[in-house]
């Protein structure tokens, strides 16, 4: 995701996903890093009047935060440029550290570790760490200096890698989400096909055969044809019942069925579920009104929000499911929710929605007696 996202004022934070937030999250806490060592070694340097080391910070820290947000590891999409921004930071903070004070080759240590080590694998970080700290030693730094090179660049080292395999692992989870909701999808589709083929391909075959059947007596002037003729008939009318059962039987849920299965469904995305109330509290006439009610309810918490717990509350006058983090509300109420307040108007029971920015209430209301 472009970094122009997170500094466009018409993009709402709450819009992008958990995963982009850790990812830009991470990487701008870097940029951070580099930037505020940067100031602090420029500052000390030009109190002591070494210009030389203070543009040789300055282009090792425009590098160093070039590379970071170029990098594919920190969610940038650049590939080219990222190594030539990595050398350029590597130059110039050797420049800085050579021209500069101890404390300002410590800094420039610091901010080039950054992208150094997140461009390597952690072995070859371990390894630099141990030539910066001879090299160090060797180049008259004495042994503290030599300690502070190497513990600034494994400790550079293991909290890049860290936060890389923690993007890395967000990303896969986030992943593993959106595939358990689309595998449950597809099973539905896949159940309702095969009963489809079960309940009518029995009909359909039978058609077939006797409307052969009566093709060839036809051609042969026999009187059977039209007997032949009213089975098929016959048939194609009980497939279309069979047809209508079967939709009917989709139609026709049950409201411990669909409390059930949301609450399975909203587990295997990693909402956790709270049900409150018995279902024995829903009046007998309103079950079917109820268990339409969480069917949507859920499918809207998986389509419309990034939620992380929702709560079903059960009585005998109402079903109220509360999930917080709702995406921005970018129109009306969908489909979803205006099929929903057909049926339950049917029942004489009324649906209303709330938004805010950190919680979406759904609210189906039932009558004290049922509509006449």
């Amino acid at each position: 995701m472009k970094l122009r996202r997170y500094l466009d004022p018409r993009i709402p934070w709450r819009e992008t996903s958990e995963v982009d937030k850790v990812r830009v999250y991470t990487r701008q806490s870097f940029v951070a890093i580099a930037v505020l060592v940067a100031i602090a070694a420029v500052t000390d340097s030009v109190a002591e009047d070494r210009w030389v080391a203070v543009g040789a910070m300055v282009v090792s820290t425009a590098g160093a935060v070039v590379a970071v947000l170029g990098m594919p590891q920190f969610g940038g999409t650049a590939r080219g440029y990222v190594r030539v921004a990595v050398g350029i930071a590597v130059a110039a903070a050797g420049v800085a550290a050579a021209t500069g004070s101890a404390p300002t080759a410590l800094w420039a240590l610091v901010v080039v570790a950054i992208p150094l080590t997140a461009a390597v694998p952690l072995r070859w970080s371990v390894i630099a760490s141990l030539v910066l700290g001879a090299g160090s030693a060797a180049a008259g730094f004495g042994a503290v200096g030599a300690v502070a090179a190497f513990a600034v660049t494994a400790f550079m080292a293991m909290t890049v890698q860290l936060s890389m395999w923690l993007l890395r692992t967000v990303t896969e989870l986030d992943l593993a989400r959106h595939t358990a909701s689309a595998l449950s999808v597809a099973e539905e589709r896949l159940r309702f096909s095969r009963d489809l083929h079960d309940v009518v391909g029995r009909s359909l075959s039978a058609i077939a055969v006797k409307s052969e059947l009566a093709a060839a007596l036809s051609r042969r002037g026999d009187d059977r044809a039209a007997a032949q003729m009213d089975e098929v008939s016959e048939l194609a009318r009980e497939s279309m019942t069979e047809a209508r059962q079967l939709v009917r039987g989709y139609q026709s849920i049950d409201l411990i069925t669909e409390i059930d299965g949301a609450r399975s469904l909203l587990n295997a995305a990693g909402i956790s579920t709270d049900v409150t109330g018995r279902v024995e509290e829903v009046r007998a006439e309103h079950a079917e009104a109820a268990a339409w009610v969480v069917r949507e309810g859920a499918t809207n918490v998986l389509r419309h929000s990034d939620a992380t717990c929702i709560r079903i509350d059960l009585s005998d006058r109402a079903v109220t499911m509360r999930n917080d983090r709702p995406h921005a509300s970018t129109s009306t109420d969908g489909t979803g929710i205006s099929s929903l307040r057909e049926r339950l108007a049917t029942v004489g029971g009324t649906v209303d929605t709330v938004r805010s920015a950190d919680e979406f209430t759904l609210t189906a209301t039932f009558p004290a007696t049922v509509s006449s």
